[in-house]
């Protein structure tokens, strides 16, 4: 299916604007765990159950998002997963207890798992061939934005009105994102061949195996940078604060440059560098902890360069190799790095207690068998299905 249907400019701004969005919805929780807390009187562990039925139903659901998208119009996957979106956030907005408000985060995460992946999907079908790495790179830099850019701005607004209007204007957005879609992208064919795919749940599995790695290895030590700095007496709140600006910037350039690399490099060749490039980068990161700390912020720019070049080409590669299912590799690929990323953030927490120093090597190591995933599998696309007899 030729997506093309607007300029590419169109389809790609579309892409950033609803990816920017729907990280602001992921990404402005923090800030607000402690309103939370006093508001609904529970403690912090409680309050942060947000996240986590969050992230359980967003690696629950992606599956099946894709199995719809590649059976139906991934367009209309887009306007469904919106609408729910819109729903749940509204429910969040006027949840009257803290039980209601966790309900809402739960089925909030159910679609945003079909939003996210198939807002990929198309931006992936828009592109030009050869320009497919750089444009999900773009889009990704959206989801990237709302890091450093949303969830500030939700937060300031939540401090002067209050929070529930973060959620109604989150909605609002996404009805106007919903509305723009169905211009950009007018209801079509199916993402895949139809309803049946010639990968098995274990083919799929090992295909995005790879990004798994990658969010345990990236969020696994990201998670806890902020609070095992802290304890260290030669980073004072000011270099802890340049630090993590340092990593979102150098986040937001890798994903515009690592498109390019991959478009020029190859997307497979691209992704295994760059997983290798992450687990040396975070060893270098362990031994600066020792040395002097603008070193420390050296090292963890480094980490997100490679970290967020591998992403977009992981991506890319997964919809050349395999264009026939990229709708539901889109989805598997985001609930794996989901699943990474939860797996990463719970184990990273019983070493980071009391042995923070070892962190970055774990990750490391996860990074490196990433990579070594990555460059066991097959270089080239796989070849087109034979057409019936």
């Amino acid at each position: 299916m030729n997506a093309r249907t607007s300029p590419g400019w169109v389809a790609l701004l579309t892409g950033w604007l609803a990816l920017f969005v729907i990280g602001t919805d992921l990404f402005v929780v923090s800030p607000l765990l402690p309103v939370w807390r006093a508001g609904f009187d529970v403690s912090l562990r409680t309050a942060g159950l947000s996240v986590t039925v969050f992230a359980v139903a967003y690696v629950l659901a992606a599956p099946a998002w894709g199995r719809r998208a590649a059976s139906a119009s991934p367009q209309n996957v887009l306007t469904l997963a919106l609408v729910g979106f819109c729903a749940f956030n509204l429910l969040t907005a006027f949840a009257p207890d803290f039980g209601v408000l966790l309900a809402a985060r739960g089925g909030a995460g159910l679609f945003v798992s079909g939003a996210t992946a198939t807002v990929f999907t198309l931006v992936g079908m828009s592109a030009p061939g050869d320009r497919r790495a750089s444009w999900l790179g773009i889009a990704t830099s959206g989801l990237l934005s709302a890091l450093w850019a949303g969830a500030p701005l939700g937060s300031l607004l939540a401090r002067h009105t209050s929070w529930r209007a973060v959620f109604v204007g989150l909605s609002v957005l996404a009805l106007g994102i919903m509305a723009a879609s169905r211009r950009v992208w007018p209801a079509g064919g199916a993402a895949g061949a139809g309803g049946s795919s010639s990968m098995s749940p274990l083919d799929r599995c090992r295909a995005v195996a790879p990004t798994a790695c990658w969010g345990a290895a990236v969020y696994g030590l990201y998670t806890y940078l902020a609070a095992g700095l802290d304890d260290r007496s030669r980073w004072s709140t000011a270099w802890v604060n340049a630090l993590l600006v340092a990593y979102g910037l150098s986040a937001v350039a890798a994903t515009f440059l690592g498109g390019r690399i991959a478009d020029r490099r190859g997307a497979h060749h691209t992704t295994w560098v760059a997983l290798g490039l992450l687990g040396a980068a975070e060893v270098v990161f362990a031994v600066s902890l020792r040395g002097a700390v603008p070193l420390g912020c050296l090292a963890i720019a480094l980490v997100a360069l490679a970290a967020y070049t591998a992403f977009p080409a992981k991506q890319a590669e997964l919809i050349a190799r395999h264009p026939d299912d990229q709708a539901r590799l889109m989805a598997w690929n985001q609930s794996a790095m989901y699943l990474g990323i939860t797996v990463g953030s719970l184990a990273g927490g019983r070493i980071a207690d009391g042995h923070f120093t070892e962190l970055p090597l774990a990750c490391a190591a996860i990074a490196l068998v990433g990579a070594a995933v990555q460059l066991s599998a097959p270089s080239r696309p796989a070849p087109p299905p034979r057409p019936p007899a």
